[in-house]
């Protein structure tokens, strides 16, 4: 078997067992329903990958039949249809991937018209010189699709470089005349494709990669079984047999080798560390440029202030907002809000609540807040500790989280751990008095932010002896009662932690008690003149996790001990393929945080089917990461190219990294001089041919020119005498083409100068 060929069956081989292994480990780590689904179709495309090198075989055999029954040649590979059919399916993929993960389908609908009339046109031109009022719309309309991406930017489109991706290869696509053009059309397609992998957050991106794939590889299937010779009308070539006879193809196949296996072992050894982002939160939509503000601004809040319940449909959570009514129902939908790339586990808390009044929670004080201003040049927000929390530790454990919002949600940021630094496309922040963030204008579609923590972790030893010496201000603020709690709630709190000694033995036994009661999306409606956390207790003796927040924060404060209710997002699940945990409206959660002196604010969470303890998990690191512990990198502030330089310096300045520096500069001198010399060898430069005399050269382009004019191009299989007695237009060629062409002395100036005047 051809060893190209041979080559395409083994990656199609490969991709079609890497796929159909995905499908089975994604349902044995899922085992649900929605995984057998995806399990099927991955085996169903694996199994369309491996079967395309056949069917592109078994087409490309029966067109070469079918023209071989007409007595006709097979088509100039320079005009083969089937190419150009390929790479506008590859395009068309590529295009449609954006349309799915940037939600552009009407973008897209008009990219495929644009990019079909171009492949269109191209064809039927491909031969004869372009149409010169077309070429200048093709070149104003390109320059409108620059303008279109920045008229984007300020207006809020969704994703303007996207749509740039899109049609530009669309506008493009126009001026694909060759094989050579079709294969950078190709190449704008994977472009179009790199830009959508960056969006998409779920596994059905596999699907437009799977085809695309599949497309190139029928592509190059192709290209390479197709008879025929480019349209080149003199093409004059040195036999030497001196040269050695070089196989690219083996080259290449040993390149990819070499590749599979250095690809792993590059994964490997290339640093993820946990503390620091490698690159900087991309936000796709203009800054946020409105002020922050201290009022939470959630689509929720009329709604639910009108209904007072949710059927389960609803995207947004009531929580989020500045008081929390404990009267309201209902269960939330399970659409995806946002996708979080943590290398830890955690609950994504957004703000506090320490007043109760029987039926809601509110703030006390939801204008004390703190201005944070980004640094000049930056987008890094520097966060104050907020009170009652311990102050940063040297060498603590921090990890990063990005957060890709997917829908609208309100003017909080979500942050795990205990917050260090903000990345964010704003102006400013502001910080309540319960460490919740928020900004000026909700989050949109396509807004992303980052930020840094520290893994929030304390042993049970440690919490047991912290002790109850709690500051005078923020005992009166947390553990503040209000008149409707009754006789019989006071005294659960007392039984249920008669025999503990230690207030975290005390929050545990609480916790512990209000798990064991069963949890329910619609309990009863709350009676009016009634606690609400007497009527979970007592009467229902079910509810929904604000619920179970609120009485473990009672049963708390009832034992003297600073208690406050939290809400936010829980952590969500982990998609154990993409790397991202998807977390949905279902996940807006309501938990506890109980103050241990030296150890600030400890989250507790009573709700049953969740975290007890949902302290923030191990994080996970570089496999070599203990080789760099102790390494404090060069902060590299923008907009200082001078800061920069010296930052850079500084890393390696002194007698060793100076040393160190120019063994590294003269190993890699020697290996680019040494590849050069190994270059050299395996491609000697070849003598000079024949064309290389000028007036050869004028006389090959005035013949070009003629045949295109005349719209009669050169047969494949035809001389230059044929060509000439078939195109009257070019009578007068013939000679001088042939002593251009095949004689070993060149014309002379005046049959230059004859050529010109025909």
């Amino acid at each position: 078997m051809n060893p190209f060929r041979l080559a395409i069956r083994l990656i199609t081989l490969g991709l079609g067992a890497f796929f159909a292994l995905t499908g089975v480990i994604g349902f044995l780590i899922y085992r649900s329903l929605p995984a057998l689904i995806g399990m099927v179709i991955f085996l169903i495309g694996g199994a369309i990958v491996v079967l395309i090198p056949t069917f592109v075989q078994k087409m490309a055999a029966r067109a070469e039949a079918r023209a071989a029954r007409k007595r006709r040649s097979i088509r100039d590979p320079e005009k083969s249809p089937r190419l150009r059919a390929l790479v506008f399916a590859a395009q068309a993929v590529g295009m449609l991937s954006l349309a799915y993960t940037g939600r552009l389908w009407i973008i897209a609908f008009i990219g495929l018209i644009i990019l079909a009339a171009g492949h269109w046109y191209a064809n039927h031109q491909i031969h004869f010189k372009p149409i010169p009022w077309v070429r200048f719309l093709i070149f104003g309309l390109f320059h409108l699709v620059f303008v279109w991406m920045f008229v984007g930017i300020f207006i809020g489109q969704p994703y303007p470089q996207a749509q740039l991706a899109m049609l530009g290869m669309a506008v493009v696509s126009w001026e694909l005349f060759s094989r050579l053009n079709l294969i950078s059309g190709l190449g704008l397609g994977l472009i179009n494709l790199y830009v959508a992998a960056t969006l998409s957050r779920d596994v059905f991106f596999a699907l437009f990669l799977l085809a695309f794939v599949g497309l190139l590889l029928a592509f190059l299937w192709v290209a390479e079984s197709e008879d025929g010779v480019k349209d080149n009308p003199i093409q004059l070539t040195i036999q030497n047999s001196q040269l050695p006879i070089v196989n690219s193809r083996n080259y290449i196949l040993r390149f990819s080798f070499l590749l599979l296996l250095a690809v792993p072992l590059i994964f490997l050894l290339t640093p993820h560390f946990a503390g620091r982002p490698l690159i900087m939160p991309i936000s796709l939509r203009v800054p946020i440029r409105s002020g922050a503000q201290a009022q939470i601004v959630n689509p929720a809040v009329p709604l639910v202030q009108i209904q007072g319940w949710s059927d389960g449909e609803s995207e947004y959570y009531y929580g989020f907002d500045t008081r929390l009514d404990l009267s309201y129902r209902g269960g939330l939908s399970d659409t995806v809000m946002m996708f979080v790339r943590s290398p830890a586990w955690s609950y994504w808390r957004s703000h506090a609540y320490d007043v109760y009044d029987g039926r809601t929670w509110t703030q006390t004080s939801p204008d004390d807040i703190t201005t944070i201003h980004r640094e000049p040049g930056n987008v890094l927000f520097e966060i104050p500790t907020p009170p009652g929390e311990p102050l940063p530790r040297a060498g603590e454990e921090t990890f990063v989280q990005t957060f890709y919002i997917v829908q609208s949600l309100p003017n909080l940021l979500f942050v795990g751990g205990q917050p260090r630094q903000l990345f964010l496309a704003a102006d400013e922040i502001v910080m309540d008095a319960t460490g919740g963030f928020r900004v000026g204008e909700p989050l949109a579609p396509g807004a992303v932010y980052s930020a840094i923590s520290a893994r929030q972790e304390v042993d049970p030893a440690t919490l047991r002896t912290a002790g109850t010496a709690y500051p005078p201000d923020l005992l009166s603020d947390y553990t503040q009662l209000p008149a409707t709690v009754t006789p019989r709630t006071r005294q659960l709190a007392e039984d249920l932690t008669r025999t503990a000694l230690t207030p975290y033995d005390k929050a545990t036994a609480l916790r512990d008690y209000l798990l064991t009661i069963p949890y329910d999306y619609f309990p009863p409606p709350q009676a009016p003149n009634t606690d609400a956390v007497d009527q979970f207790l007592f009467v229902d003796k079910r509810g929904v996790c604000e619920q179970y927040a609120s009485a473990l924060v009672i049963l708390l404060r009832l034992n003297g001990i600073p208690a406050r209710l939290v809400a936010g997002f829980g952590s969500g699940t982990y998609n154990q393929i993409t790397g991202y945990y998807e977390v949905r409206a279902s996940d807006a959660h309501a938990w506890v945080e109980v103050y241990f002196p030296g150890s600030g604010w400890v989250p507790f969470d009573p709700t049953p089917g969740w975290t007890g303890d949902p302290q923030t998990g191990e994080v996970k690191r570089w496999v070599f990461s203990s080789w760099t512990e102790g390494v404090d990198l060069p902060r590299i502030e923008l907009g200082g190219v001078g800061e920069a330089g010296a930052a850079v310096f500084a890393a390696v300045a002194g007698p060793l990294g100076v040393l160190f520096a120019l063994a590294m500069a003269g190993a890699m001198g020697w290996g680019l001089w040494w590849l050069w010399q190994w270059w050299r060898r395996k491609n000697p430069p070849r003598p000079r041919g024949l064309q290389d005399h000028p007036n050869r050269r004028k006389i090959l382009r005035a013949y070009r020119r003629a045949e295109r004019k005349a719209r009669t191009p050169r047969g494949a299989a035809q001389t230059v005498g044929e060509h000439v007695r078939a195109a009257p237009a070019l009578t007068g060629l013939e000679d001088a083409v042939n002593i251009a062409a095949y004689r070993p002395n060149p014309p002379d100036d005046e049959m230059v100068e004859a050529i010109k005047h025909l």
